[in-house]
């Protein structure tokens, strides 16, 4: 008989059974956080009674099956003994062949339900899931009253995350079954719970009560119950009752704390709290809950404090619990800006207390440079690109502030150290020439650019920074048409690169080379940024060195309009403009301002001396 594909076992999956072996047990569980939030854990296959899994019990009589009497008695026994000894292969782990048998027996009689129910086992184990909830669904089909069947299908349903489904199972069987197992009442009502039906919930809690007494963990469960509902006199009462149960245990009152939270009395969360302070001072879970209720309501400065005085100190608090709640407020820039020296302080006492997580100096680091006090974020970042767990990610901020902070000496050595841990990240190399370009080793900066470029792989913005600094580098050494090569592929790649076009139509200018080509590309950064005083300056001055004086003015004095008046070397030609014009005065007033805001060169020395151009003045 030729079988369709997606009723028969495949292949591959009875190949993998080989490789599992029989049980398939998962671990249970539950934990405990910050009281209440993490007091219970969804029902995730969890079982609180008894453990419930298809490998401790089995449907009685699976081979006896009722299907079976409309079978011609030859079939009968072909089907009992294929089904026997499809048992014994499986407890023998050789599942491949069991379910070669199975699915033989399921051809012979397509109606019972015990092959579809050990085929979904089978195929569980092996992580089929779509095939196991297939024969899961059938074997509850033809088997509805078989409470095994039902169990393992929702099972499957839980793995699946569809706990809607898996409810439907657990329904049938305490509604129409009407079975009293307290682990299936408990799972039961949980589903429910998490399904959002609350009432159906309460009154499966209630009957297990009933049957076993006070449980905690109940209680708990239905104070979380009447808090969505909104009933805070029942949610108050479940959680009093367990404190008078047992008035010395210190989280019941941080649990009634928050529960009081919850419906806003603060008064009273307030009074909890200090008893469970008076009960346990330094209760790591009784800090945290108060730092979320200080969050809740929006009193920061005294959830940093409770932090910086009591959390941080106290060892029994988890490492990442105190980091996570100092992020909370770093990745905050309204908290950050408002609260900026308390978070200081809670960050010199994680220093302290944690001197030698690297956490704790990059936390550091990113607070100073969101602060812009990039010298403080180096003292944090240096010893943590040195120490032996040293990341690329920090060598990469570290050289980068270098950069910012006009260090570059000192980002040329530290990129010469970066480079020794991390020969192959083509971005050091990129950091580490501009440190060498900045400080005069042009040659140095190329030959680093040269080894670089050859470790980039698809990043197209990595290699047009390469090109461009490349270019600078072959600028700064006077190899001019190596260098205009390289500005030009790099127009090529990102035509509008305002950077590249003005450098390169600058640097054309002052070599007086192809002027109409510079004014062009000039012409273009200040298309796209029309108000930049340094590319309104370097249009005026390609202007000035074409002749065109009139306009060259017109297009300076934009340039000081937009913030030039603050810059030295447009100061310098505003004044040379000037003095092309016959306005010697006015010139020598606006070389010495370019001298005034830091200008100290040979050039602009000789103008004030001597109120003139010097001979070489076009070549400035």
């Amino acid at each position: 008989m030729s079988r369709r594909i997606s009723d028969a076992p495949s292949m591959e999956a009875r190949d993998r059974t080989n490789h599992m072996t029989h049980t398939n047990k998962r671990s249970f569980g539950a934990g405990i956080g910050v009281f209440i939030l993490l007091a219970v854990v969804f029902f995730t296959g969890c079982s609180t009674f008894t453990e419930i899994t298809e490998e401790t019990e089995e449907p009685d009589n699976v081979v006896a099956d009722t299907a079976l009497r409309d079978l011609p008695q030859n079939k009968e026994i072909e089907y009992q003994y294929k089904f026997v000894e499809a048992t014994k292969l499986r407890l023998m782990g050789q599942s491949s062949d069991a379910l070669e048998l199975f699915y033989q027996c399921s051809e012979i009689q397509p109606h019972a339900p015990a092959p579809y129910y050990q085929m979904s086992l089978i195929a569980d184990q092996i992580n089929e899931q779509k095939e196991a909830i297939k024969y899961g669904k059938k074997a509850v089909q033809y088997g509805p009253d078989n409470k095994w069947y039902r169990l393992h299908l929702a099972n499957l349903y839980l793995k699946g995350n569809t706990a809607d489904s898996a409810l439907s199972q657990y329904d049938h069987l305490v509604r129409q079954e009407g079975i009293e197992d307290l682990d299936i009442l408990f799972r039961t009502a949980q589903l429910y719970q998490k399904n959002d039906k609350y009432r159906d919930a309460l009154d499966l809690y209630n009957r297990i009560e009933e049957r076993m007494g006070f449980n905690e963990r109940i209680s708990i469960l239905k104070k979380m119950i009447y808090t969505r509902l909104g009933n805070k006199d029942q949610a108050y009462q479940e959680v009093q009752e367990l404190i008078d149960r047992d008035p010395d245990e210190a989280r019941y009152y941080g649990m009634l704390a928050e529960t009081y939270a919850t419906f806003k009395e603060y008064d009273k969360a307030e009074q909890m709290y200090d008893k469970l302070f008076a009960l346990d001072s330094t209760n790591n879970l009784g800090q945290l809950s108060k730092v979320k209720y200080y969050n809740e309501q929006e009193k920061y400065g005294q959830s940093i404090e409770l932090l910086r005085k009591e959390i941080i100190p106290n060892p029994s608090v988890d490492f990442r619990d105190k980091m996570l709640m100092l992020l909370n407020f770093l990745s905050d820039n309204n908290k950050l800006t408002r609260y900026t020296p308390q978070i200081g302080a809670a960050l010199d006492s994680m220093v302290k207390y944690h001197p030698r997580r690297n956490e704790v100096h990059a936390m550091y680091a990113d607070y100073y440079l969101k602060q812009n006090e990039f010298g403080k974020s180096i003292d944090h970042l240096l010893p943590l690109a040195q120490s032996d767990q040293g990341k690329y990610v920090y060598w990469d901020q570290l050289l980068s502030v270098y950069s910012i902070t006009s260090r570059f000496g000192e980002m040329y050595q530290r990129g010469l150290e970066s480079l020794q841990q991390y020969p192959k990240k083509p971005r050091l190399y990129l950091l580490t020439s501009i440190g060498a370009l900045q400080t005069n080793k042009a040659d140095t900066a190329i030959s680093l650019l040269e080894e670089g470029k050859t470790l980039i792989q698809d990043d197209q913005t990595l290699r047009i920074q390469f090109l461009t600094q490349l270019g600078e580098a072959y600028y700064q050494e006077q190899q001019y048409n190596r260098a205009w090569s390289y500005f030009e592929e790099v127009i090529r790649l990102e035509p509008d690169n305002v950077m590249v076009l003005n450098n390169y139509s600058y640097y054309l200018s002052l070599r007086g080379e192809n002027l109409d080509k510079a004014l062009k590309l000039s012409r273009r950064t200040i298309q796209e940024e029309p108000q930049s005083s340094v590319y309104l300056d370097t249009y005026a001055w390609i202007l000035y060195k074409k002749g065109d004086i009139k306009k060259a003015k017109r297009y300076i004095e934009k340039a000081i309009k937009n913030g030039g008046a603050d810059d030295p070397d447009v100061m310098e030609h505003y004044g040379d403009i000037l003095f092309k014009m016959g306005e010697r005065e006015e010139a020598v007033i606006q070389w010495k301002k370019s001298r005034d805001l830091g200008n100290a060169g040979e050039h602009i020395r000789y103008k004030i001396n001597h109120q003139k151009l010097p001979p070489d003045a076009d070549k400035k």
